[in-house]
């Protein structure tokens, strides 16, 4: 067990800014079926009909390193049958990518139209953090995830500053919550239209809470974000690289293409466009476990995935992250 009391929280918020700095300063990089434990994802959607809202969290240190308080990943974002889906990509456990092939095909067919479709295949960069929502602390930790953008203007370019003022807010004994105020959008062409983060504001200095074995639990829970979200097998990849739409056969024991008339297995070739139906680059709906509860609905995440940045067409290492 880590003694939070020992840790250098002055030293962790200054790791953490020049972190944040080190990033902005490459903004221009180039770039089997399971239940789903919902509890587990943080969103900041608002109900369906609200026009505003509030949360409360406390974010947690790492379990690994405590002076850090995300962690980094890449996913693929693309729509499979009538929703948008965000996707592991294996690429950054130095795995066979089929998306990320899909992307590289994309570009060399010597076609214009294939590579404005290609950028839609490349993965993406998230920040995941852990939290404790306040007002349901009984659901235990949760991960929240939200990508990194270019302009400015994301959920990390609200946090991040605050530790300059207030120094190492996920410091479980001399931290503080964050109230994050959310409003319902509607400048975009959407009927509903979508969640957006208006403010993060902090409140007042706190332990994460006063019953210091239940503070021991949040920050001992070994769950890890890659334990919510999960990598897809292979096969689904591929199908979802070709256009299609992945089922689960109880008979073969793998994943699909399902057709309108009937269902039929994937090939492991790309397939060049004129076969293909790849998806279009309005990236505008949450993961199946963040948003159960509007279909049409779009989050400030979705809308900000527009300009995330992206990863290099190789292969990702981690070792390579800004972070």
């Amino acid at each position: 067990m880590i003694d939070y009391k020992k840790v250098d929280w002055s030293k962790a918020a200054n790791d953490t800014l020049a972190d944040y700095e080190k990033a902005k300063s490459k903004s221009t990089q180039t770039t089997q079926s399971s239940s789903v434990d919902l509890t587990k994802y943080f969103t900041i959607a608002l109900d369906e009909g609200a026009a505003s809202g509030e949360k409360s969290v406390r974010i947690l240190p790492n379990q690994d390193d405590p002076t850090k308080w995300y962690k980094v990943g890449f996913f693929h974002n693309l729509k499979i049958g009538k929703r948008y889906t965000k996707l592991y990509d294996p690429a950054q456990d130095n795995e066979p990518s089929p998306l990320n092939d899909m992307y590289k095909f994309l570009m060399n067919t010597g076609d214009k139209e294939d590579k404005r479709l290609a950028v839609n295949y490349k993965s993406r960069q998230f920040f995941i953090v852990r939290v404790i929502e306040r007002g349901k602390e009984h659901e235990g930790v949760k991960f929240w995830r939200f990508p990194a953008v270019q302009d400015g203007s994301g959920i990390m370019d609200k946090i991040a500053p605050l530790v300059k003022k207030y120094g190492a807010f996920w410091n479980p004994y001399e931290g503080f919550d964050l109230t994050i105020s959310m409003i319902r959008d509607k400048s975009k062409d959407s009927k509903v239209g979508y969640t957006k983060v208006a403010s993060i504001i902090p409140d007042r200095e706190s332990k994460l809470s006063d019953d210091e074995n239940q503070m021991v639990e949040w920050l001992s829970e070994p769950m890890a974000w890659t334990d919510v979200f999960k990598k897809k097998p292979l096969e689904y990849l591929r199908i979802v690289s070709e256009g299609n739409e992945p089922m689960w056969d109880a008979e073969q024991k793998c994943f699909i293409a399902k057709i309108e008339d009937g269902v039929a297995t994937y090939t492991g070739t790309p397939t060049p466009k004129s076969s293909y139906d790849a998806p279009t680059s309005a990236a505008m709906s949450e993961d199946d476990a963040e948003d159960m509860s509007s279909m049409t609905a779009q989050s400030s995440e979705e809308k900000e995935e527009e300009t995330v940045t992206e990863a290099p067409g190789g292969k990702l290492k981690i070792d390579d992250l800004p972070f």
